[in-house]
């Protein structure tokens, strides 16, 4: 007995010597951050401007309200689209009858003056193959997977090296956005430099479009369910981006192989190069299909 009382009193010393810790991020000034993930579809285009905070701040970003932007192309009639402010950090463009940003292969600049600031940058509408199918299938159960139905989706890369796409996918009305669930796309497998080229998507990235539950395991679909499939073309930089953000994201999982906290590189610039702007510039060509499980 008097064993364990000195152990108790030992453990209790322990604790009461404990500090709290505080570690230094060295977030000095909050910086732009560029949320413009257009698309050429003829609907309402969104450009979300926030600033950036400190790594353990526990709130909403604070939105940017005293902006100006345009997104131009840069053809002979250097058409410019003004985006207004409709709140929340949140600047809409809505095209009317016939408008779009451009088919693939235009150029486009977004420009945003802020104040004194000036900040730009450029892309191109890159080429989207079409959804081949939505497949719906039976599957037995098996080592991550209970028995049930499960979608793929069909589509194959074009010819030529350098072609990548984002997978939205859409499953009675809720998109599937958690880190694990954003799939991309490289020459049609995972990564940029795997040989792969002008093939079908491999079968992990076609099985990538069902829903998951709290730990990435899929779930399987009843009938009745509409999956809708949006297939996005990216710039090199919009898919590198993305998928640092993912790992960033996920970096709690990974025990002691967490990498460094790092913020993704994007490809908007500050005019007078003196600030560091956060955040990405992608119009996007989109491929789009649905299915009903029944």
């Amino acid at each position: 007995m008097m064993r364990y009382l000195s152990l108790l009193i030992a453990a209790l010393a322990l604790y009461n010597c404990e500090d709290t810790v505080t570690l230094e991020t060295d977030f000095e000034e909050p910086q732009l951050v560029v949320d413009a993930w257009l698309t050429n579809r003829a609907e309402t285009q969104t450009i979300r401007l926030t600033e950036s905070q400190d790594y353990y701040a526990n709130r909403l970003p604070t939105p940017v309200e005293e902006a100006a932007i345009r997104v131009c192309i840069r053809d002979s009639t250097e058409t410019c689209y003004p985006f207004t402010y409709q709140g929340d950090g949140n600047y809409v463009w809505q095209p009317g009858p016939g408008d779009s940003l451009g088919a693939v292969g235009t150029e486009l600049f977004l420009i945003i003056n802020r104040q004194e600031d000036n900040y730009a940058s450029q892309t191109t509408i890159r080429r989207v193959p079409a959804i081949d199918s939505i497949a719906v299938n039976p599957e037995e159960e098996q080592i991550g997977i209970d028995e049930g139905l499960y979608a793929q989706l069909y589509a194959r890369d074009f010819v030529g090296v350098g072609d990548a796409y984002l997978i939205r996918t859409t499953i009675n009305d809720t998109l599937l956005n958690r880190p694990r669930e954003l799939s991309l796309v490289y020459d049609a497998t995972f990564d940029a430099g795997s040989g792969t080229d002008g093939i079908v998507f491999i079968a992990p990235i076609r099985f990538s479009i069902n829903k998951t539950d709290e730990d990435g395991a899929p779930q399987p679909l009843v009938g009745g369910d509409r999956i809708n499939v949006d297939l996005w073309s990216l710039s090199p930089e919009a898919f590198f981006f993305l998928g640092i953000a993912r790992d960033q994201i996920q970096n709690g999982d990974n025990g002691i192989f967490q990498i460094p906290i790092a913020n993704a590189p994007g490809n908007v610039l500050a005019v007078d190069g003196e600030q560091t702007v956060l955040g990405i510039f992608n119009v996007a060509a989109v491929s789009r299909a649905a299915r009903v499980v029944e």
